[in-house]
């Protein structure tokens, strides 16, 4: 159940009531949804309407949040800039951020890294840390070329980009695990769609922070004491192999990339559904604007780590494996949201996704058709 009186939403899930006061004049129903979930450490997830992972999300609406926040950066922070997306939930929002403020800023010094839990092969670990209250809790930042490794130990502000905020804690963890990797750090900025912590965590960072954040508002969480808490996986936080023509961004990047990969040609008025794959998400948004330059309607979502549990936003759950061999237990929520004509699954790595997407729309009575469109980055050479 969810009451709205005035700025308050009280939201009372399977797992305990969320009580949320907004603060600013963004629209909590424009991007935002709730779900329970399916995790011991914390018992609500708010569900984004613009990131593309749980709930089908326009790719105007994608790109217009990116923008948004790319826009709240100072074009005068200190030179040079690393920007970090966080895994794998803001791996496309991280991109799209990072994508914004270059074209905005263009002769501003900058590149891209994301955390992940997949180990890229040649690469250099330069910070690792834990996020204590996720189902995947560890994060790895790493570099291929030595001549990025040396643009990052020279970045003088760093600009971490997740989805949404509650405490603060693990923007606080990413930033002190950089700061031992990034010495010449003067400053950290913070951008996500959501921040609920009135950013008090702010005086806790290692640097002078500023938070940029669409939503703003105070979270207060009471747990139900009367549920059984639900057990994660023991493969939950599992580490995978990216494979050697996969995401650049996993290694740093100097521009947003995109993938080499066939064309997708949509029917005039088709609808289209396009599925990232965990942490390769970015280059869903890209089909999706591709097909709606081409008369599709299309939506992204993603097939993500996240356990919840249905109810509230999450009306059906479809399960997969894990196809970078991590053994993580993946799910897809609302496959049918989208009312898709046709899925896409945009994928680095081919592993078993077709056929478990089928097998997911057919219990739900349905047949539609799923294709892959597979996506390299460079050849397996390069590496």
């Amino acid at each position: 159940m969810t009451i709205m009186v005035d700025d308050t939403r009280v939201v009372t899930l399977e797992s305990g009531t969320l009580t949320l006061k907004i603060q600013n004049d963004a629209s909590i129903d424009e991007l935002c949804g709730f779900a329970a979930r399916a995790n011991p450490k914390r018992g609500f997830l708010i569900v984004s309407k613009v990131l593309g992972r749980h709930l089908p999300a326009a790719p105007a609406a994608m790109r217009g949040s990116m923008d948004q926040l790319g826009a709240m950066l100072p074009a005068d922070i200190p030179q040079p800039v690393a920007f970090l997306g966080m895994a794998e939930t803001a791996t496309a929002l991280g991109q799209g951020v990072f994508a914004a403020y270059r074209r905005n800023n263009p002769d501003v010094s900058a590149l891209y890294l994301q955390t992940s839990r997949q180990r890229v092969d040649g690469s250099t670990i330069i910070a690792t840390f834990e996020e204590g209250h996720s189902h995947a809790t560890s994060h790895l930042v790493q570099i291929a070329d030595e001549q990025l490794i040396a643009l990052a130990r020279s970045a003088r502000t760093l600009v971490i980009i997740d989805d949404e905020c509650s405490t603060g804690h693990t923007f606080i963890g990413g930033a002190e695990a950089m700061m031992a990797a990034l010495p010449n750090l003067e400053r950290i900025e913070t951008c996500c769609l959501t921040d609920w912590s009135g950013q008090a965590y702010c005086t806790a960072m290692p640097l002078p922070t500023t938070g940029h954040a669409i939503l703003r508002g105070a979270m207060n969480w009471e747990k139900n004491p009367d549920q059984v808490p639900p057990q994660l996986a023991s493969t939950s936080n599992g580490v995978g192999t990216a494979p050697a023509t996969g995401m650049g961004s996993r290694s740093g990047l100097l521009d947003p990339e995109c993938a080499y990969r066939a064309p997708v040609e949509p029917k005039a008025g088709e609808r289209i559904l396009v599925l990232g794959d965990g942490e390769h998400s970015y280059e869903a948004l890209l089909i999706a604007e591709e097909i709606e330059a081409k008369g599709g309607i299309a939506a992204v979502q993603c097939i993500t780590r996240t356990p919840a549990l249905l109810g509230h936003a999450m009306e059906t759950v479809s399960h997969f494996d894990d196809a970078y061999g991590s053994g993580a237990p993946c799910h897809l929520y609302n496959i049918l949201g989208h009312q898709p004509d046709r899925i896409i699954i945009t994928a680095e790595i081919a592993g078993e996704q077709i056929r478990q997407a089928k097998a997911a729309v057919a219990a739900l009575g349905k047949d539609i058709p799923i294709e892959m469109v597979l996506c390299a980055y460079h050849s397996a050479e390069e590496k």
